[in-house]
Order: C-alpha cells, then structure tokens, then sequence
C-alpha cells in the first residue's frame, strides 16, 4: 500500500485500485486529499475477510479503529519529510545562518502539523458509506448491495448451505425413478457431462458443482464461462475449490472472465481452456473459443460494437474445417450459439442466467442457467435466482440422449428435476420429480 498527501481545495480520500477504477468519500474537513494505493492484496489476507468464520460488522468495526492510527503514522513520516525539506530548500535559496534555517523550517511544519493533524481529528471513516466510483469499479453499484442487507441476506444463505450436500445426495437418490420411465445410461458408451455456467465468484456454488460431480458420476464437467464477476485474481481464489473435483474440467472463457481468470483455470488439473482448437475428453470432440471481452477488463460494450464482435466470433468457429466430427460446441453468449446451429447439432451456451433448452432446426441449444445463482447479485434481488445445472447424456459420435435439468434454492430450501429426452423419436418430456424437500420450484 502506497500513500501520499497533497493539497486540495476540500478534503477527500481517493483509495486507487489499479485497474478497476478508485474509490473516494468526503472524510475530513483540512484542505488535503489522501492518496491510498492498493497494489496487492495477499491471499492470507483474502481468506481473513472474505472467511464465513470472520464477523463481518467485526472487521468494519476494527477498520475504523486502525485507519485514523496508520494516518497518524504517516502524518508523522510527512512531518520529518516536511521539516528536513524546508531547511534544505531554505539553505539552498538565500544561504541564511543555519538557525535562521532551521526557524523558518520549524514554522514551516508547524504549519504543515496543523493543517494535517485537523484533518486527521475530523478524519471520519463513516464516509465512505456513501462513496464515488471511477472506472470501472463503478459498476459495483449495479452489482453489491447496501452493507446491510448484503450481511443479512449472507446470514441467511450461510444458515441453510450446510444442507446443500446432504441434499443433493437425496436428490441423486430420486434419479431412479426417471430411469423406470427411460434409463439414458444403458448403453456402455454413454458419456454423463455436467453443464455449469454464470459461477460468478460464488463460493457456495462450489460446493454446489462440487457435490453434483461427485454424487452423479460424471465423466467430465463442461463450464459455459463467467467463473468470476470482475476476473480479478481475488475472485479466482473464491472458486479454488474447483480443482478438487477429480474429473476433466472443460471452459469457455465469458464476458466477465478475463486473462487472470483463464490462467487459474488452465493451472487446475485435468482442465481445459478451449480456444478454437477440437479438443477430445472422455471420447467426446468438443469445439468452443472465448468471449470476445474476456481478454480485456470490459465486461460490455455498446450494443452494436459487442454484436459485431460476437459475429465474428461465430464465424471463427464457422470457418472450422469438418474434418472431425463435433460432439459439442460451447460459447458464452446465446447469440454465438444460435448462428452455430445450422452447422453443429449440439451447442452450449450460458450468459442469460436462465435455464433452458432450444431446438433450432436440428440443434439443440442446452444453457445450464447460473450454477453460482447469479453471483453477489443472487444475493439481494427481488427475483429469486436459484443455483442450476444439467446432466447431459451423450453418446460420442451419435449425439445427446437426455438431459438432467437441476435447479436448487436454498433460501426455500426447494429442488427439483426433470428429465428432458433429446432423441428425435423420444417424447419430449419424460418425467418432473421433486425431492422431498418441498414443492416444485
């Protein structure tokens, strides 16, 4: 952490936060602007504020005890820096005897003291409830909630996660009476894929991801993008819990990752990081490449520019020659995966937050939905966002057979499931079944 002081017509702190933007509040009253740089930010240090373990109203308290203390510091090393200034600079211009020097170096930081010390006395951490963004760091406005009702909405979600995991094995458990009806598994060739998309930092969807690897078997886990919401380094050590799953890891980087988000992926094992090449896991040729904003810190751009860059985004994969055959495609954005559907059968796709499953022709477009329930936003919209995913049936070279939808709410503590049959000549829906947890999300 970098600070220094300069003066100012009124009082402000600027916390810069390279390169997201800066952070400032009106904090005290003496006619100076505190510079605070953040250059890094270490991971023990991340793991003690973002801990559930940690009392959140805790560390703002704690906060607001230390910083005017660290100013206080600092004033004192800009009080020595100020006086040994002054007695050089007056030396240097008209030579006096050195007590005249270092008189006029003593007025000189008494003055300095003065004008600081006031603005430490009415130094008011409180002010940056009501704080100004630059950069992009201002869309965090759109993104996090008042202080307030983000702990208390945290408390609530943190009170039922517990029960995610024991949960999802009873879910796992109503899977049999689907098979009654259709059993997508009975052929030794089939391939079970877990779709996930739209994680966006969000540590319970971890385990939620984590839990539905493990309890349903899969082969390989298939991630339509926007692991994070900034792509910050911080945010990746959120999601660091996805390295524990012991089966391939497949990404297609989105328009909230970036080039942090997909070197943490590609350092994971058994992970994937498709960027326009075929690539082959567990028996399956699958084809994708990056959103078009995950190599900078923009996460949109005007309507008309950004499509232009999704065209040619699908266009990239268009071009492809045929040589191999294709079992899956995954893109980001819906609009890629719809242009993708007159040439390749199965597409996935994320972006929306909304689970479904589209027929274009002879394609089937899968979106898993938000497996992080939309992230921080989750967290405090009106709209309940649940965590969602699909199960995926596919045999390699002959093309999807079913698919598992999965939606879980834990505010309601709500799961359901269907069975969706992809086969041209298998009804369309075979069976919706709840847990026994509660009715029908």
């Amino acid at each position: 952490m970098n600070m220094s002081i300069k003066p100012a017509w009124h009082g402000e702190t600027i916390i810069h936060l390279a390169p997201l933007g800066t952070v400032s509040a009106s904090t005290h009253k003496a006619p100076l602007v505190f510079n605070i740089e953040l250059q890094y930010i270490g991971t023990d240090l991340a793991e003690k504020i973002l801990s559930p373990e940690v009392d959140s109203l805790g560390f703002l308290t704690n906060l607001r005890e230390h910083l005017p203390r660290h100013l206080q510091g600092f004033a004192g090393q800009q009080l020595a820096v100020a006086f040994a200034g002054a007695l050089v600079l007056v030396w240097a211009l008209w030579r006096p005897r050195l007590r005249y020097s270092f008189l006029a170096a003593l007025f000189g930081s008494l003055v300095f003291t003065l004008v600081l010390g006031y603005g430490v006395k009415t130094y008011d951490v409180q002010a940056f409830s009501e704080p100004n963004y630059t950069g992009v760091i201002s869309l965090a406005t759109e993104v996090i909630p008042e202080p307030d009702e983000l702990l208390e909405r945290l408390d609530e979600v943190e009170g039922q996660t517990h029960l995610l995991v024991g949960n999802i094995r009873r879910l796992f458990s109503s899977v049999s009476s689907l098979e009654l009806l259709s059993d997508p598994e009975q052929e030794d060739d089939t391939v079970k894929v877990l779709l996930v998309s739209d994680l966006q930092s969000n540590p319970i969807g971890v385990e939620f991801i984590k839990a539905l690897a493990r309890n349903f078997r899969v082969n390989l886990v298939v991630d339509a993008g926007d692991l994070t919401d900034f792509g910050s380094p911080l945010e990746t050590h959120l999601t660091e819990g996805l390295d524990e799953i012991n089966v391939p890891y497949v990404f297609s980087p989105g328009n909230h990752d970036s080039t942090d988000t997909i070197e943490f992926v590609r350092g994971m094992r058994n992970s994937e990081v498709l960027d326009g090449r075929v690539v082959t896991v567990s028996g399956l040729n699958i084809l994708g490449n990056a959103d078009p904003l995950s190599s900078g810190i923009e996460v949109s751009l005007d309507r008309s520019e950004w499509n232009k860059l999704l065209d040619q985004q699908a266009q990239e994969l268009l071009d492809k020659p045929s040589e191999q055959n294709i079992d899956l495609v995954v893109v980001h954005n819906p609009r890629v995966a719809r242009q993708l559907a007159p040439i390749y059968p199965l597409i996935i796709t994320g972006h929306t937050h909304q689970q479904s499953i589209e027929f274009i022709d002879d394609a089937v477009i899968l979106n898993p939905g938000s497996s992080g329930a939309a992230g921080m936003r989750g967290l405090y919209t009106d709209q309940v966002i649940p965590y969602s995913a699909i199960i995926l049936y596919i045999r390699p070279g002959q093309g999807p057979t079913a698919a598992d939808t999965i939606k879980y709410d834990p505010l309601s503590d709500r799961f359901y499931i269907e069975r969706k049959m992809l086969q041209t000549n298998a009804p369309d829906l075979v069976q919706g079944k709840d847990t026994p947890l509660a009715s029908s999300y």
